[in-house]
C-alpha cells in the first residue's frame, strides 16, 4: 500500500446527506467548482458563488502535510473573498436569502500518496504522472472546509471556524489502454489527483471515508458544521 494505513471507518455515501438542517443560514459559495455547486444544489441549500482572487487558488504552495495545507488554503479562500464583500463586492446573482448574516463556504481538496501531495495537474503528462503513481495503490483525499459567517450590516457575527475530512480509496491496477482513453477524455482538468470519483470509473474504490468529500466537498461534515452554529 501507498503511505501510511488509517483506521478503517464504514464508507459513508454523499447520496445520504442530511435531508433538513435546521435554520440553514444562505451560504456564499467561495468556489468556482461546478462539483461543489451540484453538492449545494442537490442538498438543497441557498447559496450564490463568489469563486476566489485568482491568486488564492494558488495549488500546492505550502510545506505542511496534506491535512495542514488544505485547512489554511480553505481559510485563505474564505478570507479573500469576505475582505472583498467588506470593500462593497457581491456575487454576480446577488445576495442568497433575505436574512442579515450569511456564511461563507471554502473547501480545497488534495490527493495524497506516499506521503505526495497531489493536487490539480498542469497538464496532461502531468495527470498521466499522477495516476500512474495512484495506479495499484491505496491514497487519501483531504478536505480542508472553512466557515465564515459574514453580515452586510456589520453586525457581530461568529467565529469562522475549520475542520479537516479524509477519505481513503484504492485505484485498480488498471491497463494503459484504459489509463490512455481516460486521459484522451480530459475527465481529469481541475480535479485533485487527477481523477473524478463523480466520473464513475469501475477502477476507483472508495473504502473509508465520505464520498462528497472525493468529489470536492464534504457535505456531512458541513451539515455538522452549520448545525454546531
Amino acid at each position: 500500500p501507498c503511505g501510511v494505513e488509517i483506521a478503517a471507518l464504514p464508507p459513508d455515501p454523499s447520496t445520504e446527506i442530511l435531508a433538513t438542517v435546521p435554520e440553514r443560514p444562505p451560504l456564499i459559495l467561495a468556489s468556482g467548482s461546478p462539483q461543489r455547486r451540484r453538492l449545494l444544489a442537490e442538498a438543497g441549500y441557498s447559496f450564490a458563488v463568489m469563486p476566489p482572487d485568482d491568486h488564492v487558488e494558488c495549488g500546492i504552495c505550502s510545506q505542511g502535510g496534506p491535512a495542514a495545507l488544505v485547512v489554511e488554503l480553505a481559510t485563505e479562500k474564505a478570507a479573500n473573498v469576505a475582505a472583498r464583500l467588506a470593500h462593497g463586492e457581491r456575487p454576480p446573482d446577488g445576495l442568497p436569502g433575505a436574512t442579515d448574516s450569511r456564511v461563507i463556504v471554502a473547501c480545497d481538496t488534495v490527493a495524497e500518496c506516499g506521503g505526495e501531495v497531489l493536487g490539480k495537474p498542469a497538464d496532461e503528462a502531468h495527470a498521466a504522472s499522477m495516476l500512474a503513481r495512484l495506479r495499484g495503490n491505496r491514497h487519501r483525499v483531504y478536505s480542508g472546509l472553512c466557515l465564515w459567517p459574514w453580515s452586510p450590516t456589520g453586525s457581530a457575527v461568529a467565529a469562522p471556524q475549520t475542520k479537516l475530512a479524509v477519505s481513503e480509496l484504492f485505484l485498480e491496477p488498471i491497463a494503459d489502454e484504459l489509463l490512455d482513453e481516460y486521459l484522451a477524455s480530459g475527465l481529469w482538468q481541475g480535479k485533485a489527483g487527477a481523477f473524478g470519483y463523480q466520473d464513475r470509473h469501475g477502477w476507483l474504490r472508495l473504502e473509508t471515508g465520505s464520498e462528497s468529500n472525493v468529489i470536492g466537498l464534504p457535505m456531512e461534515l458541513l451539515a455538522e458544521m452549520l448545525s454546531a452554529g
